[in-house]
């Protein structure tokens, strides 16, 4: 029996970290074609050495050096930059996953959606900015689409075999992050080392502070929208600070199911790894006696604007790309200390009353050019509001 062949983009972040804890035990069934990393080369250098891909790719033409001296010997093919990059996007395979952070994993997974099997998708914006695109590419190519957002795979698993029209709403929960019990006084004061004090979860910087605002929440509401075919007011956040419960769906019997584990995000990689079957993954089982209680309560949408913004893009996806952009143009804004915490969502309600973009979105159609388009004319607009 032939090997599966797979793809990892964005192989040196934590999710593309945790896909590889995943493959450790199932090395020799798998043929590795592409890895692909940012600036992260040592990292890069260690995974190739250890999983011996065909290919690999570094962001940045300045690490390549170093890649290139590091793996003289390997016969691993080596290459530098975005074009290069997309170019492995096209390869043929089995399983690709797309883990690269913000929209520049967009356009590699609409390609990973055209020539992959299964497209293992962890790039939630492929969905924000370009969800009616990437949905059309893998029903056209009959690419299985497995979401990797441990909310969405939670969704995805408990509509295993059940009637979608049978769907009333969902539920999307939320660890509420490290500000879930700050007040909005202290809020207007938040760093950003306490930005990066998540609770739960261990993740890369941007999605860690992406959390600690709800914009991460917001993208993924955007996201299920797309993925499972609803409207805005069929889709709820609701704060679940233990983040063992992952999502719920809600049935029209009264009826709801949610999907339980401990926060790993081997768990759902897993699963769109082995799907349809669940196969050993070395996660220990929720231990209810250990926990106590599970708690939920509503979010507070004057802490955490980015859930009432939303609204906006919900009404009409199409916003989605700018939602997006000036998210990405707020964070870098406050992670550089040009602007305060609360000031992103500020931002991003500014860049969303922009007419031009709107009239722009409105006469343009989502080629994978307009959405590249509309996204450089949102940041540049998005670079110049003042505060």
């Amino acid at each position: 029996m032939s090997k599966k062949k797979v793809n990892i983009f964005g192989t040196t972040g934590s999710i593309g970290q945790s896909t590889l804890q995943v493959f450790r035990g199932y090395k020799d069934e798998y043929d590795f074609i592409a890895f692909s990393a940012h600036d992260n080369v040592d990292q890069l250098i260690k995974d190739c050495l250890e999983f011996k891909p065909q290919y690999a790719n570094i962001g940045h033409e300045k690490h390549f050096s170093t890649l290139k001296n590091a793996l003289y010997d390997t016969g691993i093919i080596l290459s530098y930059g975005r074009d290069a990059l997309l170019d492995l996007a096209c390869t043929k395979v089995d399983w690709s996953m797309s883990a690269i952070v913000g929209f520049s994993g967009v356009e590699v997974s609409l390609l990973c959606a055209e020539h992959s099997k299964i497209l293992a998708l962890a790039n939630k914006e492929a969905l924000v900015c370009a969800g009616k695109l990437l949905l059309s590419i893998c029903k056209t190519y009959n690419t299985k689409l497995i979401p990797v957002d441990s909310e969405h795979s939670a969704i995805f698993q408990c509509l295993a075999g059940e009637r979608r029209k049978d769907l009333k709403s969902i539920t999307l929960t939320a660890s509420g992050g490290p500000f879930r019990n700050w007040s909005l006084k202290r809020m207007h004061s938040a760093t950003l080392e306490e930005a990066l004090k998540h609770p739960n979860w261990s993740m890369g910087t941007r999605i860690t502070i992406d959390s600690a605002s709800m914009f991460n929440k917001s993208l993924e509401l955007i996201e299920a929208m797309h993925l499972f075919e609803l409207e805005f007011s069929d889709v709820e956040v609701i704060i679940h600070p233990q983040s063992i419960v992952h999502s719920m769906v809600n049935f029209k019997d009264g009826s709801t199911m949610a999907q339980l584990s401990l926060p790993d995000m081997k768990g759902p990689i897993g699963y769109a790894l082995n799907y349809p079957k669940r196969l050993n993954i070395d996660i220990e089982n929720v231990d209810f006696t250990k926990i106590g209680s599970l708690e939920f309560y509503m979010p507070d949408k004057e802490k955490f604007r980015s859930l009432e913004i939303v609204e906006q893009v919900g009404r009409n996806l199409d916003l989605g790309v700018i939602f997006n952009a000036a998210k990405e143009i707020a964070l870098d804004r406050f992670i550089s200390g040009e602007i305060a915490f609360l000031d992103m969502a500020d931002l991003v309600e500014k860049t969303l009353a922009e007419s031009s973009l709107i009239n722009k979105i409105a006469k343009t159609p989502q080629k994978i050019s307009d959405i590249l388009e509309i996204n450089e004319l949102t940041r540049v607009i998005a670079e110049k509001i003042k505060f």
